[in-house]
């Protein structure tokens, strides 16, 4: 099962019984005690920093991203999935979103705005990125949208064009990552389409978008008669030229539960949703030149699931797909919230730590990569909420969102032992771009209903072993440019 939604709402009811009378101080701030670090052997290796929790903005509405754009306002944009984009500026939010899209959006299930990023030149021409499900039919749809003219602080609503779109065969495993790489190409996350052990066989299958990672260049487009379709197909991706399909980037994922990439480095981090016992991460170095199988629904983290046909494995578990570089099981959470590597200046002594957590427990691990190429993990705190998403400012700080129903929570990720500055945003952009097309809103869904439980997080973290950790990927050579491909037609589920 996926992050989010009100199926979890027993989970937050079982932690409301842990609540204690912290969590009316206000401002909230959860600190993390000393933890060790330990070898196979049971030997201490060191300590982790300590970590705590600041409290940024309250009374949000399930929060699914959190991110920014890149254009020195300092400004975080926090997409709900409901369908609002909100701005955090100079210590509030904005009463007027940036953009409101809920009448679009479905909000049952897994379903809402998922996804938001940033163009690289959004200065210069104002585009952003949406991934949400459409109301009508549960398709994933990605779409620009443009700042608008007037205020830099509202974007234009009429300003949409479609990028492409997925049809969804169930109502959850949409996945809705949207991140742009150093390379400047978008990368799209979508999952397996199906609640349980990848029904329709999506995963491995390279005919259809479900189930994997797809990477395209949103300044071109290779279908001018497709309105649905508008991106160019990089040259380089793994699959053009060779069966499957040109858009898919890497595969064998289940549902994606966002991906991020290291800003100093250029690496990939995928945290993927697991089925009845294994929550992983996987990872894949800038050098790579796409097409990683990353195992499901053969395997589950480093595990087999599946194995049909009789060796399969055998096979992915030897050199046949890309295991996964961290993995916990169910004994410690439930879903998987991939966060970032912090790349921050505040907080020197968290430097490359690699964020993660659990949806159902609040559980906040730290994973550090070792000289020999090999992750280290350490619960880093117990939040005791459910964690949806984290976030990235522009200068590298991070945050994590408590998601909980209208009363979700965004905080700060801070080190007890380093300053905690609040961020002085600088003023906003001025981009004067205009409008491109027009997209026909549809009848505004009624509202699903949502967790309103409100359980509170305990300051006690525990040292917990959380992963069984293999070696890095070894990267591929780089990328050998292929003339444009022929495009394929758009797959179905």
């Amino acid at each position: 099962m996926i992050v989010l939604f009100t199926s979890l709402t027993g989970l937050f009811l079982a932690l409301l019984v842990l609540a204690d009378s912290s969590r009316d101080l206000i401002p909230k701030v959860f600190a993390s005690g000393a933890l060790q670090r330990f070898d196979g052997l049971g030997q201490k290796r060191g300590l982790l920093p300590t970590i705590q929790l600041e409290q940024v903005a309250s009374g949000l509405t399930q929060p699914t991203t959190v991110t920014n754009a890149g254009d020195g306002s300092g400004r975080i944009f926090i997409a709900q999935e409901t369908g609002q984009i909100l701005i955090f500026i100079n210590g509030s939010v904005l009463p007027t979103p940036f953009l409101d899209i809920s009448d679009l959006v479905g909000q049952t299930s897994e379903h809402g705005l998922l996804g938001l990023a940033f163009h690289p030149d959004y200065v210069s021409n104002g585009f952003f990125y949406v991934d949400y499900t459409r109301v009508d039919d549960g398709t994933t749809v990605v779409a620009r949208y443009q700042v608008s003219a007037a205020d830099p602080n509202v974007a234009d609503p009429n300003s949409a064009q479609i990028v492409l779109t997925q049809p969804q065969p169930g109502g959850d495993h949409n996945g809705g990552q949207l991140a742009f790489g150093p390379d400047g190409y978008l990368y799209i996350s979508i999952g397996d389409g199906g609640c349980c052990g990848d029904p329709f066989r999506t995963a491995q299958d390279l005919e259809t978008w479900l189930g994997k990672i797809l990477r395209v260049d949103i300044n071109g487009d290779d279908f001018p008669g497709d309105p649905d379709r508008n991106y160019a197909v990089p040259p380089d991706n793994p699959f053009v030229g060779v069966p499957g399909l040109d858009e898919i980037w890497a595969y064998g994922v289940r549902n994606p539960w966002r991906c991020s990439f290291d800003r100093a480095t250029g690496d990939f981090f995928i945290a993927d949703v697991g089925q009845d016992t294994w929550e992983e991460v996987n990872f894949q170095p800038a050098a790579s030149s796409g097409g990683e199988n990353y195992g499901w629904s053969v395997l589950e983290g480093l595990h087999c699931y599946n194995d049909d046909p009789p060796g399969s494995c055998d096979d992915f578990l030897n050199g046949g797909s890309t295991l996964p570089i961290l993995e916990y099981n169910h004994n410690l959470g439930c879903s998987i919230t991939g966060g970032y590597r912090y790349r921050g200046q505040s907080y020197p002594d968290l430097e490359g730590i690699y964020f993660y957590a659990d949806f159902c427990t609040g559980r906040i691990w730290g994973a550090i990569q070792q000289g020999n190429g090999t992750w280290e993990s350490q619960e880093l705190l117990l939040a005791g909420f459910a964690i949806s998403t984290f976030g990235e400012d522009e200068t590298g700080e991070l945050y994590l969102v408590e998601y909980n129903g209208d009363q979700s929570v965004l905080y700060r990720i801070a080190s007890a032992q380093g300053p905690s500055p609040t961020p002085t945003p600088s003023s906003s952009p001025t981009p004067s771009p205009t409008p491109t097309a027009v997209l026909t809103p549809t009848p505004t869904p009624s509202p699903s209903s949502t967790p309103t439980a409100t359980p509170s997080p305990t300051a006690t973290a525990t040292v917990t072993p959380t992963s069984t950790p293999r070696p890095t990927p070894t990267p591929r050579g780089a990328p050998i440019p292929r003339a444009r491909p022929t495009p394929h037609p758009r797959p179905s589920p």
